[in-house]
């Protein structure tokens, strides 16, 4: 486990959506100061706790435009930790990237939908449902619709090309650890939460725990950024520099 300065897949997308755009993104905090990798204010960055690990599981993160620009999107954390395990794409209804494609129509792989309990019974006539992995060698890849949750819904019920791929259904928890963003219902995950039950499901504990921990990290200091006050290393940051070489 040892941290590493390589770009990652969403580091790309992002460099490429700024790029691209035709109008500043004027976030919320605009006038901060921030690392140029995690996003937060300087003197709040998280990159020196940052692991990276490796993982018998796979990611796609099919990301909302917006969503990309965003400083408190937490896929961006997923493909911290596990950057030769997570792609990353942009969300389009009609023209979706040729890669993309590539990886869901790949025979080794079980590509599997995350996605609100309540999206997976509305689409339980039309969709298999899965809770349990089977062993037979494919690798589990869990495609994390990356939006708010209108927009989420929409990537849902939109992409034609999405609609012979299974739904998974995620273990159960007792509440949720995102700070940043408010939702209008307790159970609504982040999507670094969603991936961490992702790899429990898939047995993979160990990993799940330090994906939570580095999802914990970057709650306590994105507050810290909002507060304008420097975070105290704890436990937590002790922990992480712990798995780093």
């Amino acid at each position: 486990m040892t941290n590493s300065s390589t770009r990652n897949q969403f580091l790309s997308l992002r460099s490429r959506r700024l790029a691209e755009a035709t109008r500043e993104f004027l976030a919320r905090g605009k006038s901060v100061v921030r690392c140029e990798d995690c996003q937060l204010a300087a003197y709040a960055c998280i990159c020196q706790w940052r692991p990276t690990l490796d993982s018998r599981s796979e990611f796609i993160l099919l990301m909302h435009r917006d969503e990309v620009l965003k400083p408190t999107n937490t896929g961006r954390l997923i493909a911290d930790v596990l950057p030769a395990h997570t792609h990353v794409f942009c969300w389009s209804r009609t023209e979706p990237d040729g890669a993309l494609l590539k990886l869901l129509n790949d025979p080794q792989r079980r590509c599997l939908i995350v996605f609100p309990e309540e999206a997976n019974e509305a689409a339980a006539n039309a969709r298999e449902l899965i809770s349990d992995l089977p062993v037979d060698g494919r690798i589990n890849t869990f495609i994390l619709l990356d939006g708010t949750w209108k927009q989420s819904g929409r990537m849902f019920h939109l992409s034609r090309w999405l609609e012979k791929i299974p739904c998974v259904v995620l273990p159960e928890v007792d509440g949720r650890g995102y700070a940043v963003r408010k939702s209008h219902q307790d159970n609504y995950l982040s999507t670094a939460e969603a991936a961490a039950l992702c790899l429990q499901l898939a047995n993979e504990d160990v990993t799940a725990e330090v994906l939570r921990d580095y999802f914990e990290l970057f709650n306590i200091h994105y507050l810290a950024t909002r507060a304008c006050v420097p975070p105290q290393p704890g436990e937590l940051h002790a922990r992480l520099a712990r798995l780093i070489d």
